[in-house]
């Protein structure tokens, strides 16, 4: 079978992209089971109209499209007919294709074709615009906008979906009332399949960088008002520096806070991430909106006890007390989660053994691949 996937992978020469390891790695178990994949993506970085490239037996294409100021004015209209155009010149070559994510208007540059389509649903960019104001990121909100409102026009003319939570399920039995939705869940990297955390370290990590909508600040505030002076410090992984931290401290007069038990350690690959875990005692992911983060997912393979808002798709990933803590969306709800988890031993290690037994079910491989496989095959069938 020949599939062309509409995906998010950055460019594969570009050391300071995120790599999209959950892509890459259901990508590389399904051309080793025989698949025949192309990744297609755009690029506006690349000097080439098209740059076609070979990467553990995957093609990977980019088209080249204009700078992000040039492709909002056009409502994304340029980005989307070069695609169009190019993929005009090869889909003949393919027997189904599979978009990944509906934020980068795959579903608009695919929509004509008549081969067989499936639409994996990663955000909901309509769930998440109700969340940023407008005048948080004036920029952010309108690149949203656009992808939202494409996003609503389109769903609507796909059949077939994969989705992962009872969120996005929901809203996609919304968008599209007659869909065929497939429930399959994301391929995490096997590094996390393994024990990695501490009992007895007295750090909390943070995954999401400076990203507003992760919760951040709002863990800042946690720290400022109890858990810095109960001995606790801040591992903070993704795009994010000192600086950014102190700015953050500093707008929101965080006097109590001393920033030298706060540890900005970056961009991590799996080996950086685990070592975080190690560091650990919990992942604390505050975020005000998401579906299933790959965050908390290998967090839990690992076996580090997690507490997360209950928002999203969220609360499909954690059993409240049993598998992580749910949370509310104020500081204060951190700190009481937090220091629960800190002074509950049983608890915390009950969490981690379930979490992790429940993780490693859920993310398992060959089942993984096995339910891909099927629904590309039923899919194609019933075309």
């Amino acid at each position: 079978m020949k599939v062309l996937w509409l995906a998010p992978i950055p460019f594969i020469d570009d050391s300071s992209s995120h790599p999209a390891p959950w892509i890459i790695t259901l990508a590389k178990t399904l051309v080793n089971s025989g698949v025949c994949l192309t990744i297609l993506n755009y690029n506006s970085k690349i000097e080439e109209e098209i740059i076609i490239k070979e990467f553990n037996g995957i093609e990977l294409i980019y088209v080249k499209t204009p700078k992000l100021k040039l492709d909002l004015l056009t409502l994304y209209k340029i980005r989307i007919n070069k695609v169009k155009n190019y993929l005009d010149t090869i889909i003949d070559e393919y027997d189904l294709i599979h978009i990944h994510g509906s934020e980068h208007q795959y579903e608009v540059m695919a929509s004509k074709y008549t081969i067989p389509k499936v639409i994996s649903i990663q955000g909901i960019i309509n769930e998440y615009i109700k969340i940023l104001p407008i005048l948080s990121n004036y920029k952010i909100y309108i690149e949203w906008k656009i992808s939202a409102m494409y996003e609503k026009k389109y769903l609507s003319q796909y059949k077939y979906f994969s989705c992962r939570t009872h969120w996005d399920r929901e809203y996609v039995g919304t968008a599209s009332p007659d869909a065929k939705i497939y429930t399959i869940w994301e391929m995490i990297r096997s590094d996390f399949f393994n024990n990695h955390f501490s009992e007895n370290s007295n750090k909390v990590l943070f995954v999401g960088g400076k990203n507003p909508i992760k919760g951040l600040k709002e863990l800042l505030f946690a720290f400022n008002d109890s858990l810095q002076e109960k001995g606790l410090e801040l591992i903070i992984l993704g795009n994010c520096d000192r600086d950014a931290v102190h700015r953050i401290i500093e707008q929101n007069t965080l006097e109590n806070i001393n920033i030298d038990y706060i540890e900005c350690r970056g961009m991590q690959d799996a080996s950086g991430m685990i070592k975080a875990y190690e560091d650990s005692f919990c992942l604390v992911h505050p975020t005000y909106i998401d579906n299933s983060p790959n965050s908390v997912c290998e967090a839990q393979l690992s076996g580090l006890p997690v507490i997360a808002t209950d928002v999203g798709g969220v609360s499909s990933l954690i059993e409240d007390k049993k598998t992580g803590l749910l949370i509310g969306k104020e500081s204060k709800d951190i700190e009481i989660a937090v220091d629960r988890l800190l002074n509950d031993d049983t608890l915390r290690k009950n969490i981690s053994i379930e979490s992790r037994r429940i993780a490693r079910e859920r993310h398992d491989p060959d089942l993984i691949l096995e339910q891909t496989l099927k629904m590309y095959h039923n899919i194609s069938e019933s075309q």
